[in-house]
Formats: C-alpha cells, sequence, structure tokens
C-alpha cells in the first residue's frame, strides 16, 4: 500500500520588528513617562519666591516657553528645548526627579545680553541646585557677593561684560566643580585670590579685562585641566608664570596688554596642543621664538611687541595650519625665511 505523505505547508513568516526600533519604542515611552512626571511636579517653594524676587528686582520676567500656568518649572524648562535659544531668555532649567517626581529644583538660570541693571540678590543664594550661571553683557554692579561661593554645584559662571567692582571674592575657590569661570570686563580691583587654585576641574578661564592685577597667584599651577586661558588687557605684573608650560591641555593662552616682565618662559615648548598664543607688550628681558618649534597646531601666532630678539627660524614653514602671523614691534634681524610662503594656510602676516 502506498502511502502519501504531504508536507505541511509553511506557515507564513511573521514580519521581524528590528531591535532598534523596540529600544526607540521603549526610549520613548520613557520619556513621555518622565515628561508627565516632570509635568505634575512643582517648584521647591522657597525657590520659586527667590527667582520671582531676583526676576522683579532684574525688571524681567519669564517667556512663554516656560513658566506655563504659573508653573516655573514647566515646558521648555523641562522637556530638553534648546536652553539658549534666542527666543528663550530669561531661562531657567529644573530637575524635577526629586521626592519621587514631585519636587523641582532650578539647575540653569541665564540672563544673558537683556540690558538689566542691579546688583545681584541676596535671594540667589537660596538656588542651592544651580550648576549653570550666566549673567554676562548687561549693566549688573556692585560687589560679586561671597554667598556665590555655596554653590557648590556650579559647573560654569559667566559674569562676563558688567560692571562689577570690588575684590574678586576667595569663596569662589569653593567652587570645586567650576569647569567654566568667566570674569572678564568688569571693574574688579586688587588681586587675583590665591584661592581660585583650587578649581582644579576648571576647563575654561576668563579674566581679560576684569580689572584685578597683580602677579598671578602661584596656586594656579594647580589648574592643570585647563584649556583656555584669557587675561589681556588686565594689569598683571611679574613674570609670566613658569608653570604655565605644564598646562598641556591648553589649546588658547592670551596676555596682550598686560604688565608682565619678559621672557616668554621656554616650558611654553611643550604646550603642543595650543592652536592661539597671543603675547605682547612685555618689556625689560628679550625672547627668542626657538620655545615655538613643536607648536604646529598653531593656527594665530600673535607676539607683537614681545621683545623677540634674533631671526625667524626656517621651521615656521613647517606650520602648514598656521593662518595668522604677527611679530611685528619686536628686535628680529634678517630674512622672513621663503618656506614661509609655500603654507596655503597663512593668509595674514
Amino acid at each position: 500500500m502506498n502511502v502519501t505523505v504531504k508536507r505541511a505547508s509553511a506557515s507564513p513568516s511573521l514580519p521581524r520588528c528590528p531591535s532598534i526600533i523596540i529600544l526607540f519604542f521603549l526610549l520613548w515611552l520613557f520619556l513621555l513617562f518622565q515628561e508627565s512626571t516632570a509635568e505634575n511636579a512643582t517648584l521647591d517653594p522657597s525657590e520659586a519666591e527667590a527667582l520671582n524676587s531676583i526676576f522683579q528686582q532684574w525688571d524681567t520676567q519669564s517667556v512663554a516657553l516656560w513658566n506655563i500656568s504659573g508653573e516655573p518649572c514647566t515646558g521648555s524648562a523641562i522637556n530638553g528645548t534648546a536652553f539658549e535659544s534666542d527666543d528663550n531668555n530669561p531661562a531657567i532649567k529644573c530637575d524635577c526627579s526629586y521626592d519621587s517626581g514631585t519636587t523641582c529644583h532650578i539647575t540653569q538660570l541665564r540672563v544673558y545680553a537683556l540690558n538689566k541693571k542691579g546688583v545681584i540678590p541676596e535671594e540667589l543664594a537660596t538656588l542651592t541646585y544651580l550648576t549653570f550661571l550666566k549673567i554676562d553683557q548687561n549693566y549688573f554692579t556692585g560687589p560679586l557677593p561671597s554667598f556665590i561661593g555655596n554653590l557648590s554645584k556650579l559647573s560654569l559662571l559667566s559674569i562676563a561684560h558688567n560692571a562689577f567692582s570690588g575684590t574678586i571674592p576667595k569663596e569662589l575657590g569653593n567652587l570645586t566643580e567650576l569647569e567654566v569661570l568667566s570674569l572678564g570686563s568688569n571693574n574688579f580691583s586688587g588681586n587675583l585670590p590665591p584661592e581660585l587654585g583650587n578649581l582644579s576641574k576648571l576647563r575654561e578661564l576668563y579674566i581679560n579685562s576684569c580689572g584685578a592685577g597683580g602677579e598671578i597667584p602661584s596656586t594656579f599651577a594647580e589648574l592643570l585641566n585647563l584649556q583656555v586661558m584669557e587675561g589681556s588687557d588686565s594689569p598683571f605684573t611679574g613674570k609670566i608664570p613658569n608653570f604655565i608650560g605644564n598646562f598641556t591641555r591648553l589649546t588658547s593662552l592670551r596676555f596682550q596688554g598686560n604688565s608682565f616682565e619678559g621672557p616668554i618662559p621656554s616650558s611654553f615648548s611643550k604646550l603642543i596642543s595650543l592652536s592661539s598664543l597671543r603675547i605682547s607688550d612685555l618689556y625689560n628681558v628679550s625672547s627668542s621664538l626657538d620655545f615655538i618649534r613643536d607648536l604646529k597646531n598653531l593656527t594665530d601666532l600673535n607676539l607683537r611687541n614681545a621683545l623677540i630678539s634674533g631671526s625667524i627660524p626656517s621651521f615656521t614653514g613647517e606650520f602648514q595650519k598656521l593662518q595668522r602671523l604677527d611679530l611685528s614691534f619686536n628686535n628680529l634681524t634678517g630674512e622672513v625665511p621663503s618656506s614661509l610662503f609655500n603654507s596655503s594656510a597663512l593668509t595674514d602676516l
């Protein structure tokens, strides 16, 4: 007897959902949950009162992107909208993860280039969760209060382009989480506090045109993570510190229009990450250009009126990234190396 065996027909394969789509879907659900939770949270009452008082004293108010229906921590303050967009100024950011998602704290505050006047109110000390404070390009006056040093979570403090006066408070040295400190273009007096040397996480330091002067404190030798240091047009005196040569992460260093005595430290030969070096208006002791031999990442080299003597080394022709070179008002001799004109990058000599 012949038995015919029928093969079971293959069931149609179900479409497979790529794992990446599942991950995106889960992420979307998570963000949706987070936003929903945040929308049900409210700003800590003491911070809400402080924010209202600060804005009242600065004659400013929230924008439509946040503070929806009278709750500051709504809209762009929690949903990730670009914090520094032009339409979102003044602006705050909140973290609403506290007390099981029922309480928000202000973590960022920006009042930027709004021509506001006044002083820093005492109420700012209430915003102890701040990690970001940017109030530059206004007309704020008075001293920089010492209580700023109690905002220990700050990673950015920018008060440049105002009219703050008095001494720079030593309490800033307590802000050990700071990565960016911008004090430039103000009317400070006295010397830089040595306590700023405690800011070991600092990546960017702007003290140009700040008004403070004197010698750079020796404690600054601890600022080994600096990538940008700008101190032009401030009355700094003494010698440019030799320890700056240990700041090997520096990409930009600017000391112009100061009262520094030469020479440029030979230790600067170690600053091989530099793309911009501007030092000018030195006096008393001359320097040569030997220290720049290995600084081949330079795109901008300005040593104007820096008592540079000797000749322009032929190795400058090897600086293929160099775009701007200013060696004017020095004591150079000899010819300009022809190799310097072989660089296709050089546009300003």
